[in-house]
């Protein structure tokens, strides 16, 4: 696995679940570049401390979004920071809501209200600095998936890509804020642990079951370990750009119980991940992956 040097910040203990009024410091965004991509520069949502970073607005902008229970120096940003920065110039703002989604349900209440602090730190960008709202990736993972669907719809413009890994099932079956396919120009959503942790139905644009969705490849009944390979998939699928590899590619299903089931055997015109904006691909999909990295078949 990458490893990430932990950043400086001060990090809150999580004290309630349910809901509370987020402040500058529960939500911070840390700028990763090619110039500094080991030690991020925490940023605040102001003009100046945007100025006084490495953030280009002649690049790209990729915003990760962790889940509940990990931190920017988590496993989910030591798989994408990296794979990201390896495959293109971009500016990777990892966000940090550690403080408020120590645990599943304190995340669950605090997750709305994130996404519009996502949303308020973008706009500024947008709003200050000309940037494009058409230049912005989000990429989520569990209770970062559903957010950044809330992220994406307040923010000024339509962003053109939101991938979403695995995102959460308990307590988003009936949310008003649920990720929907209407949140950006493309919703990509891998499911790993459909029904279990991770979220069953369709959600996007584009769903991808790799392996029926439910558990992957030697992890049996850990949904933890099943979750990760969310992430895991995602940064192979970027870094075999450059590496030379085989691509994830996905087998059309006519319905969800097709896929759970691996069932499907539709064509397969549909690849997961990457860095290449998605234009016209949409559905159900499936894939099989092999046991040990590298994962894809291709």
């Amino acid at each position: 696995m990458y490893s990430l040097v932990k950043c400086a910040f001060i990090v809150f203990a999580a004290t309630a679940a349910s809901g509370f009024n987020l402040g500058d410091r529960d939500v911070v965004f840390h700028l990763f570049t090619r110039e500094n991509p080991q030690v991020s520069q925490p940023l605040l949502s102001s003009v100046s401390s945007i100025m006084a970073s490495a953030f280009s607005v002649t690049r790209p902008t990729v915003v990760t979004i962790h889940s509940n229970g990990e931190s920017v120096t988590g496993n989910f940003n030591a798989f994408v920071v990296p794979a990201h920065l390896s495959v293109e110039d971009v500016n990777l703002i990892a966000v940090d809501w550690s403080p408020r989604s120590g645990i599943y349900t304190e995340g669950l209440a605090n997750a709305p209200q994130c996404g519009r602090r996502i949303a308020e730190f973008v706009n500024i960008i947008i709003r200050q600095f000309g940037y494009d709202a058409d230049r912005i990736r989000i990429v989520g993972v569990g209770l970062g998936g559903h957010i950044a669907g809330i992220a994406a719809r307040h923010i000024e413009g339509e962003v053109p890509h939101i991938i979403a890994l695995d995102p959460s099932l308990h307590g988003w079956s009936h949310h008003p804020d649920k990720l929907n396919p209407d949140d950006a120009s493309v919703v990509e959503v891998l499911h790993t642990t459909a029904g279990n942790l991770g979220y069953d139905y369709p959600l996007g644009d584009l769903d991808f079951y790799p392996n029926g969705g439910s558990e992957q490849m030697g992890c049996g009944s850990d949904m933890s370990c099943s979750h990760t390979y969310a992430y895991a998939f995602y940064a192979e699928s970027l870094t075999s750009e450059i590496n030379n590899g085989n691509a994830f590619v996905g087998t059309a299903c006519e319905s969800y119980e097709q896929a759970i089931v691996l069932a499907c055997s539709g064509d397969r015109d549909a690849i997961f991940g990457g860095s290449e904006p998605k234009l016209f691909e949409s559905g159900i999909y499936v894939f099989l992956t092999n046991f040990n990295p590298p994962f894809a078949r291709g």
